[in-house]
């Protein structure tokens, strides 16, 4: 199982070359001031450096920090973000003797000569660094696979705000190839390598408020390699081997020792060679199972971790855990539970229902339904259990209350009944929303106020009130019964200054609050549109608004068109923050008569205007041609006095009035066709009746022609009766459609549509080949009269000769 791996190698883009300038020399070598060569140092420790100029000026230097003079490898480097700063803080060293160089990088992004290596030792940390973290061993092992999560815990620092973990497969940890994750907030962490594999070395730092790092930690080894060993078996907890249970059934095993996201996969299965598995849940978190349907009988039950890859295609996976049986009980089914996946739910929300049975029914099985208060919490009479299924869930919308309403729903099946609360609560004031919470004055902003539920059947009647004369809200606005929120424009006034303002709205005894800026609107200095002219429909222009300087707000101008129903714009056009132009689009609609459109744009006490002319669609091309691409014959041989059927197919769909085809026989005696079939207008297709008779057999060349194209078919006239007509005999296909939700199995020849988490039927006649997939086309395990095995297959195909039923588990 692959998982992403998220890897941050310590870079700066201006080591990586430069621009190269023609006839210039690079900027010279810094010379290093401090420290002094063979110098004793604490970390942390400052390191500086003589400037240089350049006819192009320095942007920056870099510098680098080696335990080899050769600079191989590079196992600290850094820059400086400006030419003037000469002088960097070193930290993030094990004790030992090291070398530092830097370089300057001038204006063209040249990067200069390095100045000479300066040696130096680290005897250890002094004031300012924050305390030195221990690293601990990886969680359960040290020998992972490719793409295994790994986690890895490390003590507190004194000091420390974040740690930074690296991982090399050189113990010097050199920059250019370590693994390394900054800004940890916590003491652990988790990530997996996909590549490359080998030997790795890791170590972890602290870092203080100031960026300061710590010594590094401890180095602990560990290996990444597809032939690494796997965890033994898991051990199956629960339920007791043997034991018979109603449902829901929770099953439970030990969890692997280095626990993987979505790494265990548990099969449940009708035989002990598992070929006919009835529950296959995969990529599950926890080491543990609540299974909700299984039908009644003995189930034998497996699982296993999958721990990174084996191979550059295959998981790494542990062995199955031993078998272990249970029997679900045969007695009938009665209800468990009745629960709601939304408690409280407001008047007027839609919440799910759902319904445990303690087995599943051989049938589909009526359950009937209570509520103690159908206005508050109305259900149907009874829900339908399908076949084979033993949890079901359906939805409900609460009807209005006045006050916070606690509700029973109860089930009853077989005599024995279960009951499920939940409370219903008053639709109340949710909030008030406003966009753009900035705007200038004389524009309109767009609000809206939200319920947390249906409004009641009178409505609700919001007052609206500001704390402003700039913002002029309308006194009220009503929400209509049923709805759950209402928008409306707010209008607000020039300003001279920037104006706060804040918009209160109440209902039912409840208040909400939005606050808004007004801000000065500055006139629109130009209007203009391109293109001037478009064709109605489908047509579109650009409009662009320009004002005579930028603002340091968003300008926010009002759009106005002379005629809406043929060419639209928004209420608003906004030019940005520092810019000086925005811009708007115009789409507009099929005319009859060339028209012109006036769009207006207004601000400040200013109107600019310009004109689009909208002109008439052009009159459409005539439609092709149709010609004709096949001919056929159904069946392709008969006995003497039977019938058959032809078929001619147009490349395009047939133009009004219709395409007629000529047709015509060889030997009209044996086989005879009409004259012609006309393909009715938009149909590509159409059929006709071939009459055959009494023949001591021959082949008939049959003909269709359409203008220049003529094709011909083959009906072979044999001698004899005509074989009986076939069996009527029909038969039942139930299908139980399970795993991932949203997926619907379907069968060729149609007849199956059943989405994950129901059953559905068909009949089909006896003999007839089925053939039944995933409508998504998505790995299915199929089971039952269609089985795979237990492996995952896009379709699966079988004849159906008797009643029969699938189980079809979507991966």
């Amino acid at each position: 199982m692959k998982k992403g791996l998220c890897v941050s190698l310590l870079t700066v883009a201006i080591f990586g070359g430069a621009a190269a300038r023609i006839f210039a020399a690079p900027p010279p070598a810094p010379a290093p001031l401090t420290p002094v060569s063979d110098a004793s140092v604490q970390e942390p420790f400052t390191i500086s450096w003589s400037s240089v100029s350049d006819p192009s000026g320095i942007v920056a230097y870099n510098w680098q920090v080696s335990s080899s003079s050769s600079f191989t490898p590079v196992i600290l480097q850094n820059s400086t973000n400006n030419g003037q700063t000469t002088a960097a803080t070193v930290s993030g060293l094990a004790n030992g003797t090291y070398f530092w160089r830097v370089q300057a990088v001038n204006g063209a992004f040249e990067q200069g000569a390095w100045s000479a290596a300066r040696s130096f030792s680290v005897a250890g940390v002094g004031p300012g660094a924050p305390g030195t973290p221990s690293l601990g061993p990886p969680k359960a092992y040290s020998t992972f696979h490719p793409y295994e999560v790994m986690t890895f815990n490390w003590t507190a620092a004194a000091g420390a705000v974040t740690y930074v973990f690296q991982a090399a497969t050189d113990p010097s940890f050199p920059v250019a190839t370590r693994i390394q994750f900054d800004n940890i907030p916590n003491t652990t962490y988790s990530f997996a390598i996909g590549n490359p594999e080998g030997n790795y070395f890791a170590r972890v730092l602290a870092v203080n408020a100031n960026g300061i790092f710590s010594a590094p930690s401890n180095v602990i080894s560990f290996s990444v390699f597809f032939n690494n060993p796997v965890p033994p078996a898991l051990t199956r907890l629960s339920p007791p081997d043997g034991v018979t249970l109603t449902l829901p059934i929770t099953l439970t095993w030990s969890a692997s020792p280095n626990p993987q996201p979505s790494g265990y996969d548990l099969q449940i299965a009708r035989d002990s060679n598992f070929q006919s598995i009835e529950d296959l849940d995969s990529q599950l978190n926890d080491p543990t199972r609540t299974v909700l349907s299984l039908t009644p009988g003995q189930k034998f039950w497996r699982v296993h971790s999958v721990q990174g890859n084996a191979s550059p295609t295959t998981a790494a996976v542990t062995p199955w855990s031993a078998t272990r049986t249970f029997t679900v009980s045969s007695a009938p089914p009665t209800p468990v539970s009745v629960s709601s996946t939304t408690d409280p739910l407001t008047s007027g929300d839609t919440t799910w229902l759902q319904l445990q049975l303690t087995g599943a029914p051989p049938t589909a099985t009526n359950v009937a339904l209570t509520s103690s208060n159908p206005s508050a919490a109305p259900v149907p009479a009874s829900i339908t259990m399908p076949a084979n299924i033993a949890w079901t869930q359906f939805q409900m919308q609460a009807g209005q209350v006045a006050s916070a309403t606690p509700v029973t729903i109860t089930a009853t099946l077989n005599g024995k009944s279960a009951s499920g609360n939940l409370t219903v609560a008053p639709t109340a004031l949710k909030s008030l929303s406003i966009s753009p919470s900035t705007i200038n004055g004389g524009a309109q902003a767009g609000a809206i106020v939200m319920l947390s539920g249906q409004a009641p059947a009178g409505g609700a009647s919001v007052t609206l009130a500001s704390n402003s004369a700039a913002v002029s809200p309308p006194p009220s606005v009503f929400v209509n019964p049923g709805s759950f929120s209402v928008s409306f424009p707010l209008q607000t006034n020039s300003v001279t200054a920037n104006t706060s303002a804040v918009v209160t709205a109440s209902w039912n005894g409840t208040s909400v609050q939005a606050p808004v800026t007004v801000t000065p609107q500055p006139a629109p200095a130009s209007l203009t549109l391109d293109p001037t002219s478009t064709v109605g429909t489908g047509g579109s222009s650009f409009g662009r608004v320009t004002v005579a300087s930028a603002q340091p707000t968003d300008t926010i101008f009002q759009l106005t068109s002379s005629h809406p129903a043929i060419a639209q714009v928004n209420n608003s056009v906004m030019v940005p923050a520092g810019a000086i132009a925005g811009g708007f689009n115009v789409f507009t609609t099929q005319v009859t008569t060339q028209t012109v459109v006036t769009i207006s744009v207004t601000g400040g006490g200013v109107t600019k205007s310009a004109t689009l002319t909208v002109t008439p669609d052009a009159a459409p091309p005539p439609p092709p041609a149709a010609t004709l691409s096949a001919f056929s014959v159904s069946p392709t041989s008969v006995v003497g006095g039977a019938s058959a059927t032809g078929t001619v197919t147009l490349a395009s769909a047939a133009p009004a009035g219709g395409t007629v085809v000529s047709l015509s026989s060889n030997q009209p005696g044996a086989a005879s066709v009409p004259a012609s079939v006309t393909v009715t207008a938009g149909a590509t297709k159409a059929t006709f009746a071939i009459t055959t008779f009494a023949s001591a057999g021959t082949t008939v060349q049959l003909a269709a022609t359409l203008g220049s194209t003529t094709l011909f078919a083959a009906l072979g006239v044999t001698q004899g009766s005509a074989p009986p007509p076939p069996s009527s005999g029909t038969a039942t296909l139930t299908v139980t459609a399970k795993g991932r939700s949203g997926e619907r199995i379907t069968s060729t020849p149609a007849g199956i549509n059943v989405t994950v988490g129901s059953s559905g039927s068909a009949s089909f006649s006896t003999g007839t080949s089925i053939t039944l997939k995933d409508a998504n086309g998505r790995d299915v395990v199929w089971s039952g009269a269609c089985s795979s095995g237990g492996n995952e297959t896009k379709s699966c195909t079988f004849t159906l000769n008797a009643n029969a039923s699938v189980t079809a588990n979507v991966q």
